[in-house]
């Protein structure tokens, strides 16, 4: 095994000093007598309508995007799926993203799409691109030659109206599998309601050598398959070393709850009957992030209504903890119906922060039908909503984050590679970059070169040291029809280093460095 190696962010070389954004001291007592700037979030590109492809019918299909290094030059790039086609965004050497719609196509546009990944799925050291697709045609991967050369594979059965594409070795033999969570395509609300309506139906994938993945559907609970699905969330929620499914599905009292599903680590899933996370809501997201410093995977789950915090005790079973921990967003008009969500230390005082899209449904008939009283309205302007972590919990903030319109999707990645988590939004019909200022001093950038076929070491767990805690992130960049950047964003919450940066990697072998100064990029390698 060879030592782990960093490498410091030339962008980053001085602190800034450093406390929670509502002015009380972090728990760091190294850092408690400075204090942090102002966190800032400005929109830096945005394209519209007319920017995007539109070889196909757009009016259907929600957006999704994704981040990675495509072309290795050290610089995040973006794929966007979208309903008009897909597209690739190169990122110019400054932060700036530049629609390049034949860089991964060149002999033809991209298909319409509905969700997007960038990562190295066959192990080769460079980096493929994903679409997931509509019903009634079938997910596609373009393979990298390393040569800024890509080769087009269609995923073999997966028909199912896919929604999000999530990533993980799923089965433990290193190599990267894939959950499709799918709704359906072209049907209303309105008809789920009526009983005439269902999902396609989630799917499982698993990769076999050479980068050929197989339909495994069969390993899935058969009469949980059918709802409609927006997000099949990887972690290992009952601390056992394989990674299960959070399944976070739309029309609950309809269709079915949302569902946990173990795996016994060879990629057979079973429905867990005590977790006490079967929520029966209008899931369109859920993220995982360490909500209350204990180690243990947590959930935000977004709704309409207002999104939920699940908190894991540490053995699979959760407890509601969004009214506990302040992360709950009163439903209203203006915050009706949540979307993609990402947990992200964005002003970097070493405590996760909750950024939420929302965006109109645009169906008024099926809000009026299915509130069951509460006045739900859906209204045109919804603002994405950001939720800033501390010592006691959440709490709302507007730091300039809050597109009011149809945003769909998040991810996150450092584009202008300053030391700072940045933010991409996709929605209906846009595609927006957001930059990030302020708050603490830029902490540690973590990422990781996994051993076998698992490049990007996805499901390991990170943890860093920061005074008398220790902050836990899990490399599982997948959001609602998007993939944020395979790396980890540590806020050091204004201290000049961290004594410890270690990994817990998917086998469960260990590593760790020591001694580790702010600004740097430890690069962790089995």
């Amino acid at each position: 095994m060879r030592a782990p190696r960093r490498r410091l962010i030339p962008a980053v070389a001085l602190l800034a000093a450093c406390a929670a954004p509502d002015g009380k001291p972090p728990a760091d007592d190294t850092a408690a007598v400075v204090t942090c700037d102002a966190l800032v979030i400005t929109l830096t590109e945005e394209w519209l309508d007319a920017d995007l492809p539109n070889v196909a019918d757009r009016s259907h299909t929600p957006a999704g995007v994704a981040l990675g290094d495509i072309d290795g030059d050290g610089w995040l790039d973006a794929l966007m799926a979208y309903g008009g086609g897909a597209t690739a965004l190169r990122n110019d050497g400054t932060g700036r993203l530049v629609l390049a719609p034949e860089w991964a196509a060149p002999d033809a546009p991209m298909p319409q799409a509905a969700a997007a990944a960038i990562l190295d799925v066959d192990g080769d050291s460079d980096i493929d691109l994903y679409l997931g697709r509509d019903g009634g045609f079938e997910d596609e991967l373009y393979y990298n030659d390393g040569a800024e050369g890509f080769t087009r594979v269609i995923v073999a059965g997966s028909t199912s109206a896919t929604s999000t594409g999530a990533f993980a070795d799923l089965d433990g033999d290193t190599d990267l599998d894939y959950f499709l969570a799918s709704t359906t395509t072209n049907t209303e609300g309105a008809e789920v309601v009526a009983g005439s309506a269902s999902g396609d139906g989630v799917m499982l994938f698993l990769q076999e050598e050479g980068g050929t993945f197989v339909d495994a559907t069969d390993r899935l609970p058969q009469d949980i398959r059918f709802g409609w699905t927006f997000q099949g969330s990887p972690l290992d929620a009952d601390a056992d070393g394989d990674l299960d499914i959070y399944m976070a599905n739309d029309f609950g009292a309809w269709l079915g709850p949302n569902r946990l599903l173990l795996n016994d680590g060879a990629a057979n899933f079973t429905v867990a009957e005590d977790c006490a996370c079967e929520l029966e809501m209008f899931g369109m997201g859920a993220a995982v992030g360490d909500a209350n410093g204990d180690a243990a995977p947590d959930l935000y789950v977004t709704d309409l209504g207002g999104p939920n915090l699940l908190v894991n005790d540490g053995t699979g079973a959760f407890y509601d903890a969004t009214l506990a921990l302040g992360a709950d967003i009163p439903f209203s008009e203006s915050s009706l119906t949540s979307w993609g969500v990402t947990f992200v230390d964005l002003d970097q005082n070493a405590w996760p922060d909750l950024a939420v899209t929302y965006g109109q449904l645009g169906q008024p008939e099926i809000v009026e039908q299915i509130d069951g009283g509460a006045g739900w309205v859906d209204g045109e302007l919804q603002p994405d909503v950001l939720l800033l972590g501390g010592p006691d919990g959440f709490a709302q903030v507007d730091v300039g984050w809050n597109d009011p319109s149809r945003t769909r999707a998040v991810a996150v990645g450092d584009l202008d590679r300053d030391g700072r988590p940045d933010l991409v939004t996709a929605g209906k019909y846009f595609l927006r970059q957001w930059h990030t200022d302020g708050g603490c001093a830029p902490g540690v950038r973590v990422t990781l070169e996994g051993g076998g076929q698992n490049r990007h070491g996805i499901g390991a767990r990170v943890q860093v040291d920061v005074g008398d805690r220790v902050v836990t992130q899990w490399m599982l960049p997948s959001t609602t029809a998007s993939m944020s950047a395979p790396e980890l964003y540590f806020g050091l919450g204004g201290a000049a280093g961290t004594p410890r940066v270690s990994v817990l990697w998917p086998d469960g072998a260990t590593d760790a460095v020591t001694d580790v100064a702010a600004g740097e990029t430890v690069v962790f390698t089995q």
